[in-house]
């Protein structure tokens, strides 16, 4: 009875911390999109050039290049909850300084700051969902389909700031109320949800700078770090050059070239949801494997096939290919490295997000300087980025074979001692 008492507890639990990990998806990808989709606002509001209004869009962005990795050691050393707190802490102050001030010189500050505070929860939470299940195999899928809420939030955030707007009257800055009420609510859960801490778990020693230093340098966190890389950048990069060479190569509307954006965001987000079961059934590396290949072969498709209809239907089935990876790569780095090292791994990767600001305007620079077709520049980047992918869960499937041959005979050298001092005995 008492036995079947601690499992019941465990289990509620960990649909505590479920909830608590699904709100928290859905919260900082709605703060993410909102910049985005106010820039006209704020371009008309405050009397800004393109230049400077964009700023107030990469600004947040910035904060995850400059903050990531300093927050992931901050979370080996204060652990999950205290970690949780202060980036909803940040999120919070953020979203009522713009909303209470919506002037540009505080709209750059408060966005930078709900961009540390974002950061933050992604760490935390990209780790906390490792909780949710003992079995380590199963962290890319879990990961995975938390991240469908991170789409959920993502889409929503338009449908609301609409909604505020239009049916209700109010202004922008409304949105930022809304977050500051999700942050409250999602506080509130942290302090009432019983979260894991690393510190509690067998063997745990606190990292040192040494360490820190070490992992930084390791040729294994380096290649996950650049898979990352990689693939926020051509998954941005497609994403952002949809538009450019539909319109160019079959001189459509501009708006509905922004559709098929649109559809290749959303397929992602059906593939996280999908590729959950598929990796019930398909090791993360193998899907790595598959998923890179078939986002390569569409990206190919899109861009060489003249058909408008044909070229639309693959860009969005390379949203739909490239909706694993990032759990993927993420779930096979964390799970390469002692468990001390956790935050500072998700800091280093995290870091990594940094591809989505490189590879964009690579594409652009080789498609005019370099190979003069914008078709052959996202074939260029797009092989070797999913190229390299692929061959990260190669990687993955050549270590574990050798990890498992090693146990193999250290196994078999036991047993062979142990039978040498029986036999002597």
């Amino acid at each position: 009875m008492n036995t079947q008492a601690q499992t019941s507890q465990k289990n509620s639990s960990r649909l505590q911390l479920l909830f608590l990990l699904l709100l928290n998806y859905f919260t900082f990808a709605l703060v993410t999109n909102i910049p985005g989709m106010l820039l006209p606002f704020w371009k008309e509001d405050f009397h800004l050039s393109n230049t400077l209004v964009s700023l107030l869009g990469s600004v947040f962005f910035l904060a995850y290049g400059l903050t990531s990795l300093p927050q992931g050691i901050l979370l080996d050393n204060i652990g999950n909850k205290k970690t949780f707190l202060w980036g909803v802490s940040l999120v919070l102050i953020g979203a009522v300084s713009f909303a209470l001030k919506p002037v540009y010189g505080i709209g750059m500050v408060s966005i930078f700051c709900i961009g540390v505070g974002v950061t933050a929860l992604q760490l935390v939470g990209n780790l906390l969902v490792k909780k949710i299940d003992e079995d380590p195999a199963k962290y890319s899928r879990n990961l995975t389909l938390a991240q469908v809420f991170c789409g959920i939030g993502g889409a929503g955030g338009g449908f609301l700031i609409g909604y505020l707007i239009k049916n209700l009257g109010f202004g922008w800055q409304s949105i930022y109320y809304i977050v500051a009420g999700l942050s409250v609510l999602v506080a509130a859960l942290v302090l009432m949800t019983s979260i894991p801490e690393s510190k509690q778990e067998l063997n745990y020693k606190k990292p040192t700078t040494a360490d820190y230093i070490k992992l930084a340098g390791n040729p294994l966190m380096l290649l996950f770090a650049l898979g990352i890389f990689v693939y926020v950048g051509i998954e941005v990069g497609v994403a952002t050059w949809i538009s450019t060479f539909l319109v160019d190569k079959f001189q459509i509307e501009k708006t509905n070239a922004a559709q098929v954006v649109s559809l290749y965001w959303i397929l992602q987000s059906v593939g996280r949801f999908t590729g959950g079961f598929v990796l019930n059934y398909l090791e993360a590396p193998k899907a790595l494997i598959v998923y890179a290949t078939g986002s390569l072969i569409s990206l190919i498709v899109a861009v060489l096939i003249p058909s408008l209809s044909i070229a639309s239907i693959a860009f969005i089935t390379v949203g739909f290919f490239t909706s694993i990876m990032f759990p993927s790569i993420f779930s096979l780095a964390v799970n390469s490295f002692d468990k001390s090292q956790e935050g500072t791994v998700a800091g280093i990767l995290c870091t990594a997000i940094a591809g989505g600001a490189f590879i964009t305007p690579a594409i652009g620079f080789i498609s005019e300087k370099v190979v003069g077709s914008l078709a052959n520049a996202l074939i260029i980047a797009g092989t070797i980025c999913f190229a390299y992918i692929a061959f990260l869960g190669i990687k993955a499937i050549t270590q574990k074979k050798t990890s498992e041959q090693i146990n193999s005979t250290n196994s078999s050298s036991n047993q062979n001692n142990s039978s040498k001092q029986k036999a002597l005995v």
